[in-house]
This record gives structure tokens, sequence and C-alpha cells, in this order.
């Protein structure tokens, strides 16, 4: 099948897709609000011309501005039609895409794995494509839509792209920020060759795209996890090189204090195995909202949830902050069960 493309975003990301296109011989037009920016022969006056000449709308758009674009192009769609995204996370896409199109419009969420930067630098790229079960045949489409363009397509559900983004993508964003807020490299004269993959990380914060490091942290469900998870192994290595720097012999324990830690060590192998009951259930719990089309994971029960467990936490005279702390690493111990399902919890 020949497609035809209609672009909506003509921004970094927007003109890069279009070069591509246009050096794989695929016919596509452009819209965009700033529509002067377009070289005229790619011009699209208006969505409904944008609609009117493509198989296949492409949103090369902030994630935020997604659902309002669905919403003012859908009047305009037929079912022969195909709809995807583009952009960096894709639980909240999809979900924006399930929720205006359905059934009736095929979609498909994809990310693009690569930019202007790494284009011009020629690397490999490579594309994630998120099948869903409401058009099994657009994920056909748009794989081959992508190949054309000399990407490696794989295929992943929306979670689990954006539980393997957290500890990727999320986390490069945030240590490139990190180390220019912290003025690393700043005025020194010299630096020995182990610091240049620091030098381009500063570099990838300075020229980035200036929205996307907000979207990238504040769309993706699992980034939060994935900062604090970084910032709590950081903070243990600072405090172990610390604590070896002031190491002094402990003394042998007394008898007492060995009773004690082996009860404690019971208690904790019970509580292991109540987080593998745990996460069994939670893996239950997701293949019955993707059975039936419902988010995963649900941001305002697992509010809800951590309000409940605070209160428990009070009752008993716990310290409410650290419960916080640990019913999210219990959270994020079973999302990743879920996104593990070869793994036995």
């Amino acid at each position: 099948m020949t497609e035809t493309v209609g672009l909506l975003g003509y921004g970094r990301f927007g003109r890069a897709l279009s070069g591509l296109f246009s050096d794989a011989g695929i016919p596509h037009r452009v819209h965009d609000p700033k529509l002067d920016e377009v070289p005229p022969k790619l011009q699209a006056g208006s969505l409904a011309d944008l609609a009117s000449r493509s198989t296949v709308l492409v949103l090369a758009m902030p994630v935020t501005a997604m659902h309002d674009a669905l919403t003012s192009l859908r009047p305009l769609l037929l079912p022969t039609q195909l709809v995807i995204d583009v952009g960096s996370v894709k639980v909240s896409p999809v979900q924006a895409l399930a929720t205006v199109l359905g059934r009736d419009i095929p979609w498909v969420g994809t990310h693009p794995l690569f930019g202007p930067a790494s284009l011009a630098r020629g690397d490999a790229r490579r594309t994630v494509v998120c099948p869903n079960s409401l058009h099994p045949e657009a994920t056909q489409r748009a794989r081959a839509l992508f190949e054309r363009l000399g990407c490696e397509v794989t295929e992943m559900t929306p979670e689990a792209h954006d539980a393997l983004m957290a500890r990727t993508h999320v986390l490069t964003f945030f240590l490139a920020h990190g180390l220019v807020k912290a003025g690393v490299g700043k005025g020194i004269p010299f630096a020995p060759p182990s610091f240049q993959p620091v030098a381009r990380l500063e570099e990838y914060a300075r020229t980035e795209v200036p929205h996307l490091f907000n979207v990238v942290q504040s769309e993706n469900p699992y980034a939060r996890e994935a900062r604090a998870e970084l910032l709590a192994a950081l903070t243990e290595l600072h405090q172990g090189l610390e604590a070896s720097a002031k190491a002094v012999r402990s003394p042998t324990a007394p008898p007492a204090l060995l009773d004690v830690r082996q009860r404690i060590d019971q208690v904790d192998r019970e509580l292991v195995s109540l987080l593998a009951r745990r996460a069994r259930l939670v893996r239950d719990a997701a293949r019955v909202k993707s059975e039936h089309g419902l988010p995963f994971p649900d941001a305002e029960r697992e509010a809800a949830m951590l309000d409940t467990r605070r209160a428990w936490a009070e009752h008993d005279g716990l310290h409410v902050g650290s419960i916080d702390e640990v019913f999210h690493a219990v959270l994020r111990l079973c999302r990743d069960t879920v996104n593990r399902p070869d793994e036995e919890p």
C-alpha cells in the first residue's frame, strides 16, 4: 500500500521527519500554526486540507497538545486512514488516541528513537511501535512506514516502553540537567579522557528542545520512581564512602543482639513472601485492565491507596513520610514485575 503522509507539526523533530519522508520518496504535506516556516510545496493550509490529502496522519507535537489536536482532527477522518503519534512517552498519548478515536479510526502509538542530532551523526534508527487490540492492522502499516525510513522497528506495550524509557531516556535528561545546574566542567582548563562522556551529557542538555525535559519527566508515569531510585543509590554510595573514611571495627555483637537480628531476618523473609504475593495480584489486575481498556498504572487509585496506607501508619505509630517511601518502592516493584512477564514474582 502506498501511503501519503499528513504531518501535524513542523518543529525540530517535524522538520527532521519531513526530511526523512522526502529522502524516502514518501509523498507528504505539513500543517503547522507557523505555516510560513513550512516550504510552500509541502504546505497544507488547514487541518481539513491535510486530512483530505493523507492516508496517514502523524502527530509531531508536544504530548500535552495531542488530545486537543485529535479532537479537532476527529470529524475530518475516515476509517481507512491511520493516525500515529511520535511522542517520547507512550502511556498518556495512547490513552488520548484510544479516548478520541476508539474503535472507529485506526491508530497506533509510536516513538522514533532518533532526532536531528542523532540523524546528523548517522546513528542507527530505531522506532518503537505499541500495538493495540482495537486496530491490529495499524501496527503493520506503521511498521512498514518506518521501515521505509530505514528504521529497525520494535514492538512493546506503552507501559513497558515508558518503564524502559524511565531508566534510560528520563535518567539521561535528569543527569544532563543536573550536571549543567551544578556547573560541572565550567571554566576548567583541561579534563582527562574519562570526562568526555560527562561533557557529552552536558552538551546534550544545552542543545535539546526546551520543552522536552519537562515532558519526559512529567508525562512518563515511571519517571518519579526512576529518579528517586537513582538519587537513593547515589546517596547510599556517598554515605558508604563517608563511612569508609571514618570506619572503625565494631565489637562482636552480644548474644541478645544476635537473637534479635535473627528474628528481624525472619520478619524480612515474611515481608519478601508477601511482596511476591502482592506482585502476583497486581499482575492479575493489569491483565484484567488490559482486557477492558483501563489505564495501568492508575494515578487516582494509587493516590487514594497511599492516603489509606498513611492513615494505617499513623494509627500504628509509624513515621508517615517513611511509609510513603516504602509504598512508592512497593508500587515500583510490582510494576517491574508486570513489565517483566517472563519472570516469576
